[in-house]
């Protein structure tokens, strides 16, 4: 099932952060998934799902980057973002809603709203073409998405490992991983595992970042080195 809409007013992202969009200004859509048993390492959908949707960007163009788990950029800037939940209904049937937000154009407002580096995929695609299209890059971007989901459903994560460590933003960069404003973790960015943990070398040796409610953000440029 997909669902997809021209304008968000009351959108969430990952901790608790709002994704407001203007009429027709960005590609926004959920796909559902039913999933008849829940597969190893779920979690790691989301990066598989990120893998992929780069895979198209760049095949139309786009230099895109993920950073894990959930992001993908441009020039270092949030372009994209994909956020998967796990819905069982009351006879235990599982669904998988998968939803994705890309930015396609921003104005100044905009980005002042967003209060972080944001870019557009106006930015690396004719802005013409993209708003003649903005309904097939969404059915485009959609069937990337459920061929990822039904491909994890049978493989897990290993299609996409590779891939998704190959354009992970920062590797090799000293990173602080942030909990609800607080710093829980800090470590240079080895990659992820097979399992879709980040993998981070820190003074008192390698340490695994499971997917959650965290996010990661390059560390001070005083800060030590592990």
């Amino acid at each position: 099932m997909l669902r997809a809409t021209d304008e968000q007013t009351a959108g969430r992202g990952r901790q608790r952060r709002a994704w407001v969009a203007r009429r027709r200004s960005a590609l926004l859509f959920s796909v559902a998934v039913p999933l008849p048993s829940l597969p190893a390492a779920l979690p790691a959908v989301t990066l598989a799902c990120g893998a992929a949707l780069a895979n198209h960007f760049i095949a139309q163009g786009a230099s895109v980057r993920v950073k894990w788990p959930n992001d993908l950029l441009l020039s270092g800037r949030k372009l994209a973002g994909v956020l998967c939940e796990l819905a069982v209904d009351p006879d235990g049937r599982a669904t998988l809603v998968i939803g994705v937000g890309v930015n396609g154009w921003l104005t100044d407002d905009d980005r002042i709203r967003i209060g972080q580096p944001a870019a557009a995929l106006s930015e690396a695609v004719s802005s013409a073409l993209l708003a003649s299209q903005r309904e097939s890059w969404i059915a485009a971007l959609a069937a990337v998405v459920l061929r990822t989901a039904r491909r994890f459903a049978v493989e897990g994560f290993a299609p996409w490992r590779s891939r998704f460590n190959e354009l992970l933003e920062a590797r090799g960069e000293l990173v602080d991983v942030v909990d609800d404003g607080q710093v829980v973790a800090s470590g240079r960015i080895v990659e992820v595992d097979t399992i879709g943990r980040l993998m981070l070398a820190t003074a008192s040796g390698q340490r695994a970042i499971s997917v959650g409610d965290v996010s990661v953000r390059l560390a001070p440029p005083d800060q030590s080195s592990p």
